[in-house]
């Protein structure tokens, strides 16, 4: 899960450079980073469910769809000038990120390992 260790680095990133009262400036950087590695991420754990006819897979689908089109949502407002929250950007992604882990990822880590997927 090294896109997983990969947010949590910029979750803490954004969070000491907003203790620093530099977040406002770390915000593009941020919200630029999970783009790539999220999709490629995302569309690898796709393939993995669908060969294993995940039954979730559609919610757990969506959940990442959502994901996406929010940092996408906040890349557009940096790349317009748009001063985004940098304490609305840091909440969002700890709490998508451990709620989804939580959750989804458990079943699905579960229903993968049952499958053979290691």
């Amino acid at each position: 899960m090294r896109s997983t260790k990969k947010l949590f680095s910029l979750i803490n990133t954004l969070h000491e450079a907003m203790l620093a009262g530099k977040g406002s400036e770390k915000i593009k950087q941020v919200v630029s980073a999970p783009s790539n590695y999220t999709k490629f991420h995302f569309s690898t754990e796709k393939a993995l469910l669908e060969k294993t006819k995940y039954g979730a897979l559609t919610a757990h689908r969506q959940q990442h769809h959502e994901f996406v089109k929010k940092v996408e949502d906040f890349q557009k407002d940096a790349a317009a000038g748009k001063t985004a929250n940098s304490a609305s950007v840091l909440n969002f992604m700890k709490d998508w990120l451990t709620r989804h882990i939580k959750q989804a990822d458990q079943k699905s880590a579960e229903h993968l390992n049952a499958n053979g997927v290691h």
